[in-house]
């Protein structure tokens, strides 16, 4: 939202010039707030005032601060949110259809850039040729990959199909992203050492686990306590990508650890249901299916988040996962601490799993099933990263 919100800013004559910079940092505040939060639509009032108490007031601002700030967040709600019928009716069809929240917000974000694009015009009112030169733009201008272009030509079928309700859809002329094959980053198992030495003892047992199971940074934060299964030494992985489940290895090393997870998760389950909390969150269809199942000890992430938040779909008071922002942070620092000369993110932890595994003799089916790859061609990008793939040596070293 924030290029459409800054593209209607900097074209408002009713704004004087020398407050348009001010009101653009502080709505930026917001709209991040709103995101980090996980709070859901910002231009919902509601959102607003818990951004005012919770962040702005704690800041103790000047008057005149605290006017400038009001004077931006009353544009935002009196010319901004008016005209933001599109995102309304979006919003409110992805989850009446049961949608998961990622796609919900990757959905929105597509439809925000299409408003900006279109700007001064009205996404409700486009038409298929303006999305067509949008996604060329995407791929011309903006350069973006592939998938991401993939990406927003989902969200604009489903906002074509559902919200502008076309029977018929013709995207047909757009230009093409690139696709481009990129090596994944793997650490040396040196590297990993380093690393996992000198990432905060809070992020330590995410960052072992990720590697030692190949999970993607979702399917970790998402873990509940019914996923380890500590007698078969393996962890279940629910409604992954593509809405598959699987299997992969619980790591002998890490038992003990998580075994005291679990029961430290206990004590907090406990405070919970002494303070009347409304379950771990759930999938829109298990809530319906399990009514109010979720409370129970075995729904409760592994991983939870450190306070009690409202969902921003239900409006109730529950314990949701831990944030990925925080873990993903905390592994680029402890990076570069180690002194790793690579660009590495949590991923790379899952790309060092595949690597690794394949290294040590694991076979490609077997390594294809713990990743969860819907194709063997994808798992076969590792064997180009792999130390000595093959056995093989240069001829030089031959010399």
């Amino acid at each position: 939202m924030r290029s459409w919100m800054e593209k209607t800013l900097q074209r408002d004559g009713t704004v004087p010039d020398c407050d348009k910079e001010k009101w653009k940092v502080t709505l930026n505040w917001y709209l991040g707030y709103c995101t980090k939060e996980k709070l859901g639509d910002p231009t919902i009032k509601d959102n607003a005032k818990i951004f005012w108490k919770q962040a702005v007031l704690p800041r103790k601002p000047e008057p005149w601060q605290e006017k400038q700030w009001a004077d931006a967040m009353r544009w935002f709600f009196e010319r901004m949110a008016p005209k933001d019928g599109a995102g309304g009716a979006m919003r409110k069809l992805i989850r009446r259809r049961g949608l998961r929240f990622t796609t919900e917000q990757s959905y929105m974000s597509w439809l925000r850039r299409f408003q900006a694009y279109v700007y001064p015009g009205d996404a409700l009112e486009a038409t298929e040729a303006d999305v067509v030169e949008f996604l060329s733009y995407l791929a011309d201008t903006e350069q973006v990959s592939a998938a991401s272009q993939g990406q927003c030509l989902n969200a604009m079928v489903f906002f074509f199909r559902h919200v502008r309700e076309f029977k018929e859809i013709n995207f047909r002329g757009a230009v093409r992203a690139p696709k481009r094959t990129k090596l994944p980053v793997v650490l040396s198992e040196t590297e990993l050492k380093r690393l996992l030495e000198l990432l905060s003892e809070e992020f330590r047992t995410f960052a072992r686990l990720q590697y030692g199971a190949g999970l993607r940074v979702s399917e970790l934060i998402r873990l509940r306590v019914a996923d380890l299964d500590f007698d078969r030494g393996q962890i279940y992985i629910r409604d992954a990508k593509g809405g598959k489940d699987r299997s992969t290895i619980l790591p002998a090393s890490l038992e003990r650890l998580l075994k005291e997870q679990v029961e430290k998760i206990r004590g907090v389950h406990k405070k919970d249901e002494q303070d009347g909390f409304d379950g771990a969150s759930l999938p829109p269809g298990l809530i319906r299916k399990l009514s109010g199942r979720n409370r129970d000890f075995h729904w409760q992430y592994v991983f939870p988040a450190r306070k009690l938040a409202k969902d921003p779909r239900t409006g109730k008071t529950m314990r949701h996962h831990a944030l990925e922002n925080s873990y993903q942070v905390a592994i680029t620092r402890a990076a570069k601490a180690a002194g790793i000369e690579k660009r590495v993110t949590t991923h790379a932890l899952r790309h060092s799993f595949a690597t690794h595994m394949l290294e040590g003799g694991a076979d490609i089916r077997t390594v294809q099933e713990l990743l969860g790859h819907n194709s063997v061609e994808t798992t076969q990008i590792y064997t180009h990263v792999m130390k000595r793939p093959h056995g093989l040596i240069s001829p030089l070293d031959r010399l």
